[in-house]
């Protein structure tokens, strides 16, 4: 690799080898799911079951590993290392920062799973609790937030590390997955393996997008049949998709700073909002201690539930979530990283990982908090018959008539719950658009041949990447269901593991080779005197003779 940065060429038109072998997949997939629905479900159904008993650990594994590097990186010297000029300023500001990555990242999923997952967990037996006990109740709220916590998103601030630092420090005028890993890859960086690498990658993507479709879409559905009567159905479900890609169509034509940074600050406004309401409006007290309860039982017991697989009982918990969860992130891990990356010029490593991870983690632990403690207060009022108080037995209406119907009686709940429910229909589909568009402006920059730092995709190729994106999430409500969707969302990460991998890869060997350079052009200059304070001339020498016997070998 170079020791030098190069002057950035652009070239918006698409890459052939990774637009048309991606688009042919893409169509090779989606007609044969709408076509033949049942044999679709029963194929995603046992590659899922194959990645998730035989290899469910080592996922699980590779985790945690992640998360030990976003410490390590974070509380390191690289973590002054700057993507970009050293006294150059964030292109965005803090808050819409986080933002655009909260609302890429999560999508509408967030609020559906606040408010369906504890319900699964209470008779799901975590930890072997007992079904609607007492134990489950605890276990319930305490496993969410181990999955939207910091398992959730080291993938992503790992991923975006050798991507920033390629793109913004070297300056190399591509932003793909491939690029990120030449250091690994090597003269296949073009070849065979890249263009696979690559491949693999927009369809990992636009899978999973596919899978947040199909789980907000029937929500919004729900929602509209208990505020306005609509029979909820394919039809109406493909209405909503055509309004979401719409509005993600507007979006990613306009680009990241009047589109999706747009749309990301509208829906943290309405996030906050609804958190607000729901912690004023329910019961502010009990939904407190239910949340403090599940951190101290989360954060006691965090390497236990990470690693708890349950080898000698026959408990699918861990498969149908922890292990779940963990693929699904490992699916959108190399998509966040690219727009983590490629939205990040201007901040240092720590800033990346400390504020990202905080910030997404902090915006989860809100919605989940709030909703997700509420809803296991009704269940559990209603469990035991608690007088008094306000109760509902939505584990009964979750099982009758699945989650999005189970979530809209939450909802209806509160004060004004009509009302609640068509903020939510309004939150709900642009949260959907903004995941969809960032993920098409991220395909559309993979599969730009070359694009420089302040350039943005043609404008054609991220729209079209809208319509095919679209196209898969049909496939996906033809045949239906929130298992179908889980088992999909686990092939998006199975597929994704090589990616993830390899960027993982790339970035520990670019900090072993590059270790001289980092330190010395990459960090904002530190006045002579406290230089020589803190670390000592000596140990600059050191650096400067360990990179340049480096670049002689």
């Amino acid at each position: 690799m170079p020791s030098d940065t190069s002057v950035q060429q652009k070239d918006l038109r698409p890459e052939k080898g990774i637009f048309w072998p991606a688009l042919i997949l893409i169509f090779a997939i989606s007609i044969p799911m709408v076509l033949w629905p049942a044999q679709a479900e029963k194929f995603i159904g046992g590659i899922y079951g194959a990645f998730s008993m035989k290899l469910g650990s080592l996922y699980m594994w590779f985790t945690a590993g992640l998360c030990l590097l976003c410490v390590f990186f974070a509380c390191s010297r690289y973590g002054d290392v700057k993507f970009g000029d050293p006294d150059e300023k964030p292109r965005y500001s803090l808050k819409s920062w986080v933002a655009m990555i909260f609302c890429s990242g999560v999508a509408g999923a967030c609020m559906f799973w606040a408010i369906v997952e504890p319900l699964w967990d209470v008779i799901s037996l975590p930890q072997n609790a007992a079904a609607m006990s007492t134990e489950a109740f605890d276990w319930s709220l305490a496993y969410l937030l181990l999955h939207w916590g910091p398992n959730a998103w080291c993938t992503y601030f790992v991923a975006a590390l050798p991507i920033a630092y390629l793109f913004h420090i070297r300056r190399k005028p591509v932003l793909r997955i491939s690029a990120a890993s030449e250091i690994v890859l090597g003269k296949q960086t073009n070849g065979i393996i890249g263009r696979t690498c690559d491949v693999f990658f927009i369809l990992g993507l636009l899978f999973c997008t596919a899978v947040t479709m199909c789980v907000s879409l029937p929500t919004v559905v729900a929602a509209l049949n208990r505020v306005f009567g609509v029979t909820p159905g394919f039809k109406v479900e493909l209405m909503v998709l055509v309004v979401s890609a719409c509005i993600a169509g507007w979006s990613v034509w306009s680009g990241l700073d009047k589109g999706i940074k747009v749309l990301s600050d509208i829906n943290v406004v309405i996030a906050l909002a609804m958190v607000g309401f729901g912690a004023v409006c329910g019961p502010t007290a009990e939904l407190f201690d239910i949340f403090t309860n599940a951190i101290g039982k989360m954060l006691g017991n965090y390497m236990n539930m990470t690693f708890w697989i349950s080898p000698f009982a026959d408990n699918s918990f861990p498969r149908d979530w922890t292990i779940f969860y963990a693929l699904f992130w490992a699916g959108y891990g190399p998509f966040m990283g690219l727009f983590i990356a490629r939205i990040s010029r201007g901040r240092t490593i720590r800033e990346v990982i400390v504020w990202g991870m905080l910030g997404c983690i902090a915006g989860g632990y809100l919605i989940h908090g709030v909703f997700g403690s509420y809803t296991l207060w009704l269940q559990y009022n209603a469990v035991n018959h608690v007088e008094g108080k306000l109760a509902l037995d939505a584990v009964a209406i979750l099982k009758q008539s699945g989650g999005p119907a189970a979530m809209m009686a939450v909802l209806d709940t509160l004060p004004m719950g009509k009302l609640v429910m068509c903020v939510y229909c309004v939150f709900s589909t642009i949260f959907l658009a903004t995941s969809v568009d960032s993920g098409c402006y991220v395909v559309a920059s993979v599969a730009t041949r070359n694009i420089g730092v302040n350039d943005d995709p043609a404008r054609w190729h991220r729209s079209f990447w809208a319509f095919a994106q679209a196209l898969l999430a049909v496939g996906l409500l033809a045949i239906g269901g929130l298992n179908v969707a889980k088992q999909f969302g686990n092939f998006s990460g199975a597929l994704m593991a090589l990616p993830v991998l390899l960027l993982t890869l790339s970035w520990l060997r670019i900090v072993r080779q590059e270790e001289g350079f980092l330190l010395r052009h990459c960090m904002k200059p530190l006045p002579a005197d406290s230089f020589d304070k803190w670390t000592g001339t000596q140990e600059s020498k050191n650096v400067d003779e360990q990179d340049e016997s480096k670049s002689t070998r």
